[in-house]
């Protein structure tokens, strides 16, 4: 029998986050909105559940759910009390065998039914994001979202953008099993676009990644992903299949003439020598992305579709590889290739070689490279002709490439970099550690050069879980790049993924000298007011004047006590210790 009914959610101050949907119990959807709602609908008798989402995770507040049947004889009403999700189930009809409502039977077998859930933060409307598979996008959205996905095993691809390319603002996503744990949650720190990786169910997405400090392939041949972030890893040689597939899920490259995608126009030399024009002047254009580690020190030279297999234009560029976040660095424009080939000819093939292979034109050559044992590569390679064949990628040089797993000395679970006050907080986590002497954490500003912040003791061998910090107390001002390198005992090291943190110039205070005779140079906004403590607490008097550089002032305390006093601006956050003597 089938039943009116009309479902009715009222309005309120919380109604940009409330979703929800209902099902039968077979996991069919009937229907699903918002706040507010006011709609009929026939349903059959049946037994049911409301599935309740809160995008801000604190539940519906003052806005309720209703359903009643046009008769009146029936009626039901129910409010998620608080959190990001709820269920609520009623009957309708008399008699019903109601067995228990699987949450998520909506779903396909053989995939999970997981809920996403991305917050507003301050700037909603700039945020969007594609979750990828394959190099397809299976869904997209933007700010605010919370809602079920249903997914197979697999690895996927979340890219996070933001249209001013200032970060997420405070927006933050979650995946997490619904009504369980979470899987996988973060932001979009700064920029306008980023990505992470996701492994669903007994998928292996990590071998793929240089997070564990080596790449290497269970099978010689596959196909490569169009996505950075889900590269194949390849030994040498390697054959896989290109095809006109697109840029996959998303554009990584930037426009040519830029500091990850250059152009030389064919008169000025590229920087490693020659009159190249380029690298990929045409984009990502039906790409294959490739990563490799270098197994042996020398010259690493390379070349896609020698010995006459070449058909079509093969260009590409390579950049150092430190894991997934060298995509958002190339996509954000922040790294330069360390050797790109915009093709003269479309046979011969392409690559780097200080002698060119027989049949090879010049034009669709670079010289080869230096290369140390243990770095990792990526590389981009477009299908500019938009065939359809296969590649044979073949390495030679006397640098040689490493294709067997690496037992290294630690389990990093994590590494991270943040601004803390003036100051970079970095923090890292082991699982494991195997003989390991010592941690160093390296600050770099472009990426090519690197200074040690400073060292800390390793646990040795240790088979439970350690987690260290250390401060950077003087960062420069700019974007700043952190990684941590483990060293061994035997002297055998590896990196971490590279961390990224932005110090502005002129949102923290700085002084000097430190110490001082009671004067000194004080650097912040010019909009701030400084005030000074003493140790009890108490506030000191002070002359300010004009500083003789810009954004500076001369402070002076009027009674010279020796001691520790602390200078605060007008945001609370900001103090600089000062030390007079």
């Amino acid at each position: 029998m089938h039943v009116g009914c009309t479902i009715t959610v009222t309005d309120g101050v919380g109604a940009p986050d409330v979703t929800w949907e209902l099902i039968d119990q077979f996991g069919v959807t009937w229907a699903s909105g918002a706040a507010p709602w006011d709609q009929d609908i026939c349903l059959p008798d049946g037994c049911y559940t409301l599935l309740m989402y809160d995008s801000g995770s604190d539940g519906w507040e003052d806005i309720d759910w209703f359903i009643e049947d046009w008769t009146g004889d029936f009626d039901f009403d129910t409010n998620l009390p608080n959190g990001p999700h709820g269920t609520a189930a009623f009957v309708l009809g008399d008699n019903q065998p109601c067995d228990p409502v699987v949450i998520g039977a909506s779903c396909p077998a053989g995939t999970t039914t997981l809920q996403f859930i991305l917050t507003n933060g301050t700037a909603p409307a700039q945020v969007s994001w594609d979750l990828s598979w394959n190099g397809t996008v299976i869904q997209g959205g933007g700010a605010p979202f919370n809602d079920t996905i249903c997914l197979a095993n697999g690895c996927y691809v979340l890219y996070l953008m933001d249209d001013a390319s200032n970060g997420w603002n405070g927006s933050t996503y979650t995946l997490k099993y619904f009504g369980g744990a979470t899987l996988y949650s973060g932001t979009l720190t700064s920029g306008g676009l980023d990505s992470a990786l996701f492994t669903i169910g007994s998928a292996s997405c990590t071998w793929n990644t240089g997070s564990s400090g080596t790449c290497t392939t269970p099978a010689n041949t596959g196909d490569p992903s169009g996505d950075c972030p889900t590269a194949m890893c390849v030994c040498d040689p390697f054959t896989f299949p290109i095809t006109p597939s697109g840029f996959g899920g998303v554009n990584e490259i930037p426009a040519p003439g830029s500091i990850s995608n250059p152009a030389f126009g064919g008169i000025n030399p590229s920087p490693w020598g020659g009159t190249d024009y380029g690298c990929l002047l045409a984009g990502e254009l039906n790409s294959s992305w490739l990563v490799f580690t270098i197994g042996t020190s020398g010259s690493l030279g390379f070349s896609f579709g020698a010995g006459g297999q070449q058909v079509g234009f093969y260009d590409w560029a390579m950049w150092p590889y430190t894991g997934p976040n060298t995509c958002s660095a190339i996509a954000n424009n922040t790294l330069p290739p360390v050797r790109c080939v915009w093709d003269a000819a479309s046979w011969g093939g392409a690559g780097l070689a200080n002698t060119i292979p027989p049949g090879g034109d010049p034009g669709n050559y670079g010289p080869e490279l230096n290369v140390i044992a243990g770095q990792q590569y990526i590389i981009c390679m477009s299908n500019w002709s938009y065939v359809t064949a296969n590649v044979t990628l073949d390495f030679f040089g006397s640098a040689t490439i490493n294709c067997e797993p690496i037992i290294l000395p630690i389990e990093l679970i994590s590494f991270t970099a943040e601004a803390s006050g003036p100051n970079a907080l970095l923090q890292w986590i082991t699982a494991t550690e195997i003989q390991s002497d010592h941690f160093t954490v390296e600050r770099s500003t472009d990426l090519s050069h690197w200074s040690e912040v400073g060292s800390i003791h390793a646990a040795g061998t240790s088979q439970v879980s350690h987690s260290y910090s250390m401060l950077d107390p003087s960062p420069p001002f700019g974007m700043c790049y952190y990684r941590l390198n483990e060293v061994d005992l035997d002297g055998t090291s590896s990196y971490s993924e590279i961390e990224a943190v932005w110090f502005d110039a002129h949102r923290y205070a700085m002084l000097w000298p430190q110490p001082n005779d009671g004067h000194f140079t004080l650097h912040a906004n010019s909009s701030d007011t400084p005030r000074i403590f003493d140790a009890m607490g108490r506030e000191v008097p002070i002359i300010v004047r004009p500083g003789t550089l810009d954004n500076t002032i001369d402070v002076e305390l009027v009674n010279r006590v020796p001691g520790w006093y602390v200078v605060r601006m007008e945001h609370p956050s900001n103090t600089v210790p000062l030390i007079v003597r």
